[in-house]
């Protein structure tokens, strides 16, 4: 049922229940996800974590029969991560039905191809970021204002040298707790880069800092934190920025993805609530 008439997908968009399509938004949004963040999401209030994943199964099941979405062959953590494991893309009709949803016309029908590793691996990792988050907002921790992904994030600004250029952060977030807010560029870095591109990012980080466009549009300048999962990486990253011009030096913090919440409330990136900017 991947090509649905207007007739089908007007049917479709009536009858598909609310959380089905707030997961097939979310699959979209992040370009991929597993089975298991999808249960953290959206079944989280289910005791039973067997029962969650029961329920998660079955939703993500008639998604995938309905043509929306594309449960891919391959699997995250190995044999023994069973269906939590899987990985799921929306298929042509699931973006098309998500645009006659948004007003924005009918999409193509055009197919979508299995992601390489290099990518899932960076998407999903993109993916838990925000699922962690969701899941400290729940616990009071703090209040999850905004997670912005790409492109929505991204932003465009003119180089020293009159040339176009647009900078391409994993995300802008925006944290609050108690009277004040924390916003940040996270960058979510798997070890794949080497030195020189790892240098190109933060230098059009700097570039687009010295513009001063977003903080004349928002009062300030997100911190750039830099998240990976090896602690070899993070010391790597630390040294590589100690190196940057001294006003690059402030802008950026590296750590593991476990020290995620820490870093993005990080007191470089507080904004006084009642105040405004600072």
């Amino acid at each position: 049922m991947s090509r649905l008439s207007r007739t089908s997908l007007v049917e479709l968009a009536d009858r598909l229940p609310s959380r089905e399509r707030q997961i097939l938004e979310t699959v979209e949004r992040f370009r991929l996800l597993r089975a298991d963040q999808a249960r953290r999401l959206f079944f989280s209030e289910i005791e039973s974590e067997a029962g969650g994943a029961r329920l998660c199964r079955r939703a993500l099941a008639n998604l995938v029969e309905e043509g929306l979405l594309r449960r891919l062959e391959r699997r995250v953590g190995g044999a023994r991560a069973g269906s939590s494991g899987h990985l799921y893309v929306t298929r042509a009709a699931g973006k098309r039905l998500l645009a006659y949803w948004s007003g924005t016309g009918i999409a193509s029908n055009r197919g979508v191809h299995e992601p390489g590793s290099a990518f899932a691996s960076h998407t999903l990792a993109i993916a838990d970021l925000y699922v962690s988050l969701v899941e400290a907002n729940r616990s009071g921790e703090f209040e999850l204002l905004g997670f912005e992904t790409e492109p929505a994030c991204w932003r465009a600004y003119t180089t020293a040298l009159g040339a176009q250029a647009t900078l391409k952060p994993d995300a802008l977030v925006r944290l609050a707790r108690g009277d004040y807010e924390f916003v940040s560029f996270a960058e979510i870095d798997c070890g794949t880069e080497g030195r020189g591109a790892l240098l190109k990012k933060a230098y059009a980080f700097l570039y687009y800092f010295r513009t001063g466009r977003e903080q004349a549009e928002t009062g300030v300048f997100p911190r750039v934190v830099w998240l990976t999962p090896q602690a070899s990486r993070a010391k790597f990253l630390a040294t590589l920025f100690a190196g940057l011009p001294v006003e690059a030096r402030q802008l950026f913090v590296a750590g593991g993805t476990e020290e995620a919440t820490a870093l993005l409330t990080g007191s470089e990136s507080r904004l006084i609530l009642s105040g405004g900017a600072r």
